[in-house]
């Protein structure tokens, strides 16, 4: 049976916490009005002249300032440099407001997936089939709640989607990436090479065992894939990559700008996928970094690099003109 991908919470309620439910409501209380939400929208880009937000907006001055009154008092907004803007909180608050207003656009699509998971005709595969269908977007939205600084963890259960969501931050990453990958996936190795002069720094270790058959690895290459040929020779011969080959790699992992995070489990005992993760975490990025220079410092040459040095001249010369 086909497993779904789910978000696991982060944030857990107590309901004994009278405290912590008394700020939720506060919080829910001020935003429950469609003027207070319209004055924090705005305030996203800062309020610098009252006046003008006012005219914008619609409103009279004591319904403008009675709902800017209440963000104040519920943290969601601050005076700074002259500007109303998000605080923090706010800034958190608002992406869940968006989000939220994404499913409400999408209620019919949910409610459709309500009823199917409640079918009594279809099997449990054919449910879960048509479910990731409708909710193809997941690992996207997943990439684009975690921009404010939201932390969901993505828990990942079928490989496709650990693909996808590695082709996703390697897409959103601007300054470096690191990548320590168990598998050969050209999907993510094309990724790379669209996005090789964006990104200022790669650092990619292989821990693909069937690299090390270099000759008939790259000749399966040439003759089944020869665009792969002229994708690895653009990454190897790029002077912002860093590479190398570590044959017992534990794990396959991602770090995109020292933030974002990736890792694949293989299951105990076997070198199977098993289980992956994406979330935001700047300090286990960094110790994973840790690992990687770490396991860069005893790493050997791809061989795969090694390879295409060695025989690039026997290699036809078209396969290296320009890809369309």
């Amino acid at each position: 049976m086909v497993q779904r991908a789910r978000l696991a919470p982060k944030i857990s309620i107590k309901h004994d916490d009278e405290v912590t439910l008394n700020r939720i409501e506060n919080i829910l209380s001020t935003l429950a009005n469609q003027d207070a939400l319209r004055i924090f929208q705005l305030a996203k880009d800062g309020i610098v002249c009252s006046t003008e937000a006012i005219k914008k907006l619609g409103l009279t001055q004591k319904r403008y300032y009675t709902r800017l009154s209440g963000l104040l008092e519920a943290n969601l907004i601050q005076k700074d440099e002259g500007a109303y803007r998000h605080t923090v909180l706010g800034s958190a608050i608002y992406k869940i407001v968006e989000f939220l207003g994404d499913l409400v656009e999408r209620q019919e699509q949910l409610e459709l997936i309500d009823r199917i998971r409640q079918s009594k005709t279809l099997s449990e595969e054919e449910k879960e089939e048509i479910v990731r269908a409708l909710a193809k977007d997941k690992i996207e939205e997943f990439i684009n709640l975690i921009d404010g600084g939201i932390r969901p963890v993505g828990i990942i259960y079928r490989f496709e989607d650990v693909v996808e969501g590695t082709i996703k931050l390697i897409e959103k990453a601007e300054k470096e990436v690191y990548i320590a990958s168990r598998y050969t996936e050209n999907r993510i190795v094309e990724a790379i090479l669209n996005n090789l002069n964006r990104v200022k720094e790669w650092h990619l270790i292989s821990g693909d065992k069937s690299n090390l058959s270099q000759k008939f690895q790259l000749l399966r290459i040439m003759l089944s894939h020869p665009k792969m040929v002229k994708i690895y020779y653009e990454i190897f011969r790029s002077k912002n990559v860093e590479t190398g080959y570590v044959e017992d790699l534990p794990y396959s992992f991602i770090v995109a700008d020292r933030r974002y995070v990736g890792i694949e489990i293989p299951k105990p005992g076997s070198n199977e996928f098993f289980v992956g993760f994406f979330f935001e975490n700047k300090t286990l990025a960094e110790r994973l970094i840790e690992v990687f220079n770490l396991l860069m410092a005893r790493s050997k040459e791809d061989p795969r690099k090694e390879f295409l040095k060695e025989h690039a001249e026997k290699i036809p010369q078209e396969i290296f003109e320009e890809i369309s």
